[in-house]
């Protein structure tokens, strides 16, 4: 098969396999359960994923392109004061609720299973993203990098928070406070 072509079916059947994911979860998926929900046969489905860990690791990595791509959009753009890069951070993090469901939900599952290891190598890749653009936007390089850490923290926490409560109020106050602060820690 075209190289080309296989990867535009792969991209295409990532995208009808998501929303099942997203309505069931992976925990009790299997590539048999969700072959039957898309109207194929299961040795069809693992031409593209052998295991549903495969399948698992390319839909996080899918999310990682996409959440990276928009922090860079964000970063690149020089009008945003430091709140207002965060809090566009945190619109986009809520609207794409269903991608960090996905994360809590693979995180979980990798902190016990071997076969999930892939998923670790975007976890931490965040840190150096993130503390380069505090050194761009004036903070020591010496501190970015603890700075980095409690913003994914916090980020992380938030969002858990609201994956788990969908208490969107509460917590956009609460992200306000951080912003504020996170503000004020990136100017000393």
């Amino acid at each position: 098969m075209d190289p080309t072509r296989e990867l535009r079916e792969r991209d295409e059947l990532l995208d009808r396999i998501r929303p099942y994911v997203d309505e069931r979860g992976i925990t009790n998926l299997t590539l048999e359960t969700l072959a039957d929900a898309l109207g194929m046969r299961a040795a069809s489905l693992r031409e593209f994923f052998e295991t549903k860990e495969e399948l698992v690791v390319a839909l996080l990595a899918r999310n990682r392109i996409r959440l990276r791509a928009q922090f860079a959009r964000f970063d690149a753009d020089a009008t945003l004061t430091d709140r207002e890069f965060g809090r566009s951070m945190w619109n986009f993090y809520v609207e794409t609720a269903s991608d960090s469901k996905l994360f809590f939900e693979a995180f979980g599952l990798a902190l016990h299973d071997e076969l999930y290891g892939e998923f670790f190598h975007g976890v931490n890749d965040w840190l150096d993203l993130l503390a380069d653009a505090l050194t761009r936007r004036g903070m020591e390089a010496e501190r970015a990098g603890a700075f980095a850490t409690l913003t994914l923290a916090v980020f992380r926490g938030a969002m858990l928070d609201y994956c788990a409560t969908g208490d969107r109020v509460r917590l956009d106050a609460a992200m306000e406070m951080w912003f504020a602060v996170a503000g004020s820690g990136i100017e000393r």
